[in-house]
């Protein structure tokens, strides 16, 4: 599979999206006071997570055209 320049870059800006999202979920888990506000942002932080890893797949599994 090969990526346009264009495509290689909405991929990394969704990755970059991604870890975003990710700090703030951790950020948001670790000032949380309810545990299921804190295991509902735990849990969104870690489906970003495999979001990015599936991303960063695509990255390196691939050639740029």
């Amino acid at each position: 599979m090969s990526l346009t320049n264009k495509e290689l870059m909405l991929i990394q800006d969704n990755i970059k999206m991604a870890e975003n999202s990710i700090k703030f979920l951790q950020a948001c888990a670790g000032s949380a006071s309810d545990s299921q506000i804190k295991g509902l942002c735990q849990s969104l932080a870690r489906e970003h997570q495999q979001d990015m890893q599936t991303l960063i797949k695509h990255i390196t599994n691939t050639q740029i055209q």
